[in-house]
């Protein structure tokens, strides 16, 4: 008896030191850093900026891959998959990782207990856009067309654009109409061309557009005006203090993905996000670095999880 747990004592020793030496070697080839969504858009940029400087602090490449499709489920369903060795990681928005648990009748995959949430990386509000030819240029004039039906873009149904606009039109009595594309670049072109009206974004993909006129910034989703935009007004200033969303974007594995080196990822991702460097340089772009890691981020998301369920059950949206 004291042999055999002697030998299951040991037993235990290995394996957390063997663990814990994997963590240490992390990485030791090229890793993968999948995004849901065509490049263009703000988890795009996050995606980019964490993988140059990744592979800066560990000596490895690190590759984003872009799969888009399904609002960002195609990725996220990839990710989920993947052996959970570290090697493949998901830069999630929160559709893929969150949001479409509540929106979609079927899913591959759930992102809730098959993604291992790893670090928080950035936030962003979202800024609502008239395209050149909607003819709106403020939004009293948006209010103005109250009856007349518009159109709104998203990259994809489910997301936080969607409900953003479904939102609006509640609030505001606008006639919408949601038009989903495969990722935000795609709705900027359209919304340029006047294939549609509107489009809530984070400021990455609208700011040249707005800076050179072609798009017109109506409101901001936050609780304070943009340093980038400081002449748009917030929500709550042109009346519609309930539209508060803003995005973000974290880290994701595989279920499985061992503690130690989530944790040693989460560590390396936060030194990143803590440089003063990449925080002016995200800031630059519309986005605030934010890495929370650890059961801060399962907490968040749960807390997520609670606001968009409200959300969700309020405006009745669902997404096929």
């Amino acid at each position: 008896m004291l042999a055999h747990l002697i030998f299951k004592t040991g037993l235990a020793a290995a394996l957390i030191g063997s663990t814990a030496a994997a963590a240490a070697a992390f990485p030791d080839r090229p890793v993968r850093l999948v995004v849901g969504y065509p490049p263009g858009g703000a988890t795009d940029l996050v995606a980019r900026v964490l993988a140059r400087e990744l592979a800066r602090k560990w000596g490895q490449p690190v590759v984003v891959e872009n799969k888009a499709g399904a609002s960002g489920m195609v990725a996220g369903e990839q990710v989920s998959r993947a052996a959970p060795d570290g090697y493949t990681l998901l830069m999630g928005y929160t559709p893929e990782v969150m949001l479409n648990k509540l929106v979609y009748r079927q899913m591959h995959y759930d992102p809730i207990t098959e993604l291992t949430p790893i670090v928080l990386a950035a936030k962003a509000p979202l800024v609502l856009a008239a395209g050149p030819r909607s003819g709106v240029t403020s939004m009293d004039a948006l209010m103005s067309r109250k009856g007349t039906p518009l159109t709104f873009a998203s990259p994809g149904g489910g997301g936080q654009q969607h409900i953003a606009g479904e939102m609006l039109a509640r609030l505001s009595g606008l006639d919408l109409t949601h038009v989903p594309y495969r990722g935000t670049g795609p709705a900027v072109t359209d919304l340029l061309g006047g294939q549609v009206h509107l489009f809530f974004a984070t400021i990455p993909p609208l700011q040249q557009h707005i800076a050179s006129g072609k798009l017109r910034a109506l409101f901001v989703a936050g609780p304070a005006r943009e340093r980038l935009l400081p002449d748009v007004p917030t929500a709550a200033e042109v009346g519609l203090s309930k539209l508060q969303l803003s995005n973000w974007f974290g880290v994701f594995g595989p279920r499985g993905l061992p503690g130690a080196l989530a944790d040693s990822i989460a560590s390396d991702v936060a030194d990143v996000l803590t440089d003063a460097t990449v925080v002016k340089g995200l800031s630059e772009q519309g986005l605030t670095a934010s890495p929370v890691h650890g059961p801060a981020f399962r907490a968040f998301i749960d807390a997520e999880m609670r606001t968009y369920r409200q959300i969700v059950s309020d405006t009745g949206i669902t997404a096929e």
